[in-house]
């Protein structure tokens, strides 16, 4: 009876010590696993933060009519986005828009929220600027708050594809542009 208990008890014993050995090992040494894993020791720095750039397309819908001799055309829309990643859950997004129905231009900047989430996850973030509305309405300011989904593509996070939209708000008249776009980019 005496050998199971004493077998017993040193089983618990070393389940309590292996722990405590491992917790007490130095943060410097080599990595332990495949390449680019995060086994072992050490491991690699911190690649959340940089700049990517994306190109965003898709429909713009002007809340009221364009004035007389605005340009007409498709209610689509194109533009670019470049992106100061602080952290994976925000950035700095400055952004430009060019309207073919009613020949618009909005430029703005803010920040955008990302929820925690891998390889899809959710953003909210609110934009000011300027939108330039042809024929006699002029530059206007503007708020431009954004709700959307995105996704990180490729073997290194580095592709990301989104769907999002944007309610373009100018303060003073001018009519709201919606937006509801897609776009892809790159993360440097």
């Amino acid at each position: 009876m005496k050998r199971p208990v004493t077998l017993c008890g040193a089983l618990a014993l070393l389940a309590v010590a292996a722990p405590l050995t491992a917790s007490a090992q130095e943060r410097d040494g080599r990595t332990d696993g495949p390449e680019e894993s995060e086994y072992g020791k050490g491991g690699y720095g911190d690649n959340r933060r940089g700049v990517s750039l994306q190109f965003d397309w898709g429909a713009a819908i002007n809340s009221r009519e364009n004035p007389a001799g605005a340009p007409e055309g498709p209610p689509l829309f194109v533009g670019a986005t470049v992106s100061l990643w602080g952290d994976d859950w925000y950035r700095l997004d400055a952004s430009g828009a060019y309207v073919f129905d009613g020949g618009r231009f909005i430029g703005n900047v803010g920040p955008t929220f990302r929820t925690w989430g891998w390889p899809v996850s959710f953003t909210a973030g609110i934009k000011a600027g300027a939108i330039v509305i042809p024929e006699g309405e002029g530059l206007r300011f503007a708020l431009s708050p954004q709700i959307g989904a995105e996704l990180f593509l490729g073997r290194r996070d580095r592709v990301l594809m989104g769907l999002h939209y944007s309610p373009d708000i100018p303060i003073g008249g001018g009519g709201v542009t919606n937006r509801l776009f897609m776009n892809i980019g790159y993360r440097f």
